[in-house]
């Protein structure tokens, strides 16, 4: 593996009935996707790699470093599940600055970062709203912008494009921050189309294991 590598998992989970035996290798800047149908385990991978499920053996680092060495509040990580699962007690500003929060930035620091991510994703007229108040498709931005604002080495995004009422701008809007980003980010989609044009990669899940990769049609952000 060259320099370039920032992250490699053997991802091993075991659930009744199911077993998640995947090896993934990222580079920076790479966006790689995992597809297949409901129960092939792409969810499941992406939750090891969060840290929220426990696995049954394997290895994950990032930048040569394993996982488990970060403190769990403090891993250089992010996801965005399918349900953006925003605070409802908390405006749309301090749902996005929870994260650098969360990571000892003071209130100021942090509500001046979620500021720029919400400029960035196009909601800054809304940073006083409460999650009620947003249409689907704005509560996925403000994920987004959450997760984003914590700078993850390692971004998840779960079935990105599941919830917007609006996938072409969603898709859009992912490209245009995924070709800006350093880190390395893996998402989930139910059909390799749904990849493109957002991952250089995508591999093909049935049953907990990789059947084969594919190149989709873009290649990934520019």
């Amino acid at each position: 593996m060259g320099e370039s590598v920032v992250m490699d998992a053997h991802l091993v989970a075991e659930h009744p009935g199911f077993r998640l035996d995947l090896r993934i290798t990222v580079r920076a800047g790479e966006v790689v996707a995992l597809a297949g149908p409901e129960g092939a385990g792409k969810t499941t991978a992406l939750r090891v790699m969060a840290g929220l499920d426990p696995p049954a053996g394997g290895h994950l680092t990032l930048d040569g470093v394993p996982m488990e060495a970060w403190p769990a509040g403090r891993r250089p990580v992010a996801m965005v599940p399918p349900d953006p699962l925003l605070f409802p007690h908390l405006s749309v500003l301090d749902n996005v600055a929870f994260g650098p929060r969360c990571h000892g930035a003071s209130r100021p620091a942090a509500r001046h970062t979620a500021t720029v991510w919400l400029e960035q994703v196009g909601l800054t007229d809304h940073r006083h709203a409460r999650p009620r108040d947003l249409t689907g498709g704005q509560a996925h931005r403000v994920a987004l912008a959450r997760a984003l604002a914590v700078r993850p080495r390692l971004l998840l995004l779960d079935e990105p494009l599941s919830g917007p009422s609006s996938r072409p701008r969603a898709r859009d809007l992912l490209r245009h921050h995924l070709a800006a980003f350093t880190g390395v980010c893996v998402l989930a989609v139910r059909e390799p189309a749904d990849a493109s044009p957002l991952a250089a990669r995508v591999l093909i899940l049935h049953d907990g294991a990789a059947l084969r990769e594919e190149i989709p049609a873009g290649g990934g952000p520019p």
